[in-house]
């Protein structure tokens, strides 16, 4: 039933010139045009999945720039951070602050109120 719901439906979009056409060619031309309308949707529908596959594989390079840009991000933050730190260490050895032996106070660190 769902085939003859289809052509109907596949007739019916067609162009009135194009379903006379088909009349005059008979059973071996509706076939033909039915051939033909398959073969067109099918290349349709190749050439949309080709795209869209083509669209996943860009975004997949975009995501691994991404998350390259954000691994160089983390060794650069954690390297400042240990430079941060010895610099701390270092100015509060010359100064002689206690809890100078390598331990950075809570209160060396916040800020002045």
């Amino acid at each position: 039933m769902w085939t003859f719901t289809w052509l109907a439906t596949a007739l019916a979009q067609a162009a009135t010139p194009d379903v006379t056409n088909v009349a005059q060619l008979g059973v071996s031309g509706l076939m033909g045009a039915l051939w033909w309308w398959e073969r067109k949707y099918s290349r349709q529908r190749e050439d949309e999945l080709t795209e869209a596959h083509k669209e996943i594989l860009n975004q997949r390079e975009h995501l691994q720039a991404l998350l390259d840009v954000l691994e160089g991000n983390t060794k650069v933050i954690s390297q400042f951070t240990a430079v941060q730190e010895e610099i701390l260490r270092v100015m509060q050895c010359r100064d002689g602050a206690p809890g100078s032996h390598g331990a950075v106070s809570p209160a060396v660190i916040s800020p002045p109120a």
